[in-house]
């Protein structure tokens, strides 16, 4: 692994949390490739690994996950080779990138190529994932869903990004890992970036679902979701989550009484996220538990 230094751009003098905000590391990671073992590809080779980060140094909680964008200038000469796993502060990642055309576990994937101006951007918002089948090479810049070849090997962390992102707390450590599982040829990862929109995150002058403002009473949940707001709104919605990402419920209240319940009992068993909107404004996600 190599030291690398940190950029730090902010659109406006001062960072706060309701103005845009990019973070940047544009110090090339070195070359990885993977060493054959049993083959050249997939599972038959040892991984190589390369890490880049980038260190956000202010407080905060993401809010709205459609307003954070993940960019990508990767250099592979043979882009099958290669998966890209983003690591937050806290430990938990999500794959952007896995060995894309690749359809069997010792397969090589697509031939085509990564180039390092073409910047590939991730939001949660875009629909459409890389098509390498169609696409020109050096595969264009663009703005992309998570993209994955359809081999078991490797699973990584394909979750959606609706799901990664809500809820995170954005101070530390962002890793970006770079994976080769071909030998022969060396990727790297060039630059990446994340940004920040206005509206991502939680105001600092706002009190967190747990506070007096908004709180769920019970935690985990069996039949209905019991929560507690203060009658200073005019409306109020609460969208739920599952774990793919998925609304599955949404329910809008008018400021009638601060004691309400949402009837749960149609999820099956599993972790949600509860997404508040007041008066128009996301408010943290409370994540719980149905059993």
């Amino acid at each position: 692994m190599k030291n690398l230094n940190i950029l730090v751009i902010c659109f406006t003098a001062m960072c706060s949390f309701t103005q845009g905000q990019t973070y940047q590391n544009t110090t090339p990671t070195a070359g990885a490739s993977a060493i054959s073992k049993l083959g050249g590809c997939g599972g038959n080779a040892q991984a190589g690994l390369e890490m880049n980060e980038i260190t956000v140094p202010i407080s905060g909680t993401i809010a709205d996950p459609t307003k954070v964008t993940i960019d990508l200038g990767l250099v592979a000469p043979w882009l099958g080779d290669v998966a890209v796993d983003i690591i937050s502060p806290s430990g938990e990642g999500i794959t952007l990138i896995r060995r894309l055309g690749a359809s069997t576990f010792t397969a090589c994937g697509s031939s085509k190529t990564f180039a390092a101006a073409n910047l590939l951007s991730f939001n949660s918002s875009n629909a459409n994932p890389i098509n390498v089948a169609s696409a020109a090479t050096p595969i264009p810049a663009g703005n992309y869903a998570p993209s994955y070849g359809t081999a078991l090997y490797p699973t990584h962390n394909p979750v959606s990004m609706n799901t990664f992102l809500t809820g995170k707390s954005i101070a530390g450590k962002w890793r970006i890992m770079l994976y080769d599982y071909g030998d022969g040829d060396l990727a790297n990862v060039a630059s990446w970036q994340i940004t920040f929109a206005p509206g991502a995150l939680l105001k600092s002058n706002e009190g967190g679902v747990f506070s007096n403002d908004i709180s769920l009473q019970e935690n985990p949940v069996q039949d209905y979701l019991k929560l507690n707001v203060q009658k200073d709104f005019k409306n109020l919605i609460f969208e739920i989550y599952d774990a793919s990402g998925k609304m599955v419920k949404k329910e809008s209240m008018l400021n009638s009484k601060s004691d309400f319940n949402i009837d749960a009992r149609a999820l099956s068993p599993g972790v949600y996220l509860l997404v508040p909107i007041k008066d128009g404004e996301r408010k943290q996600t409370i994540k719980f538990i149905k059993t």
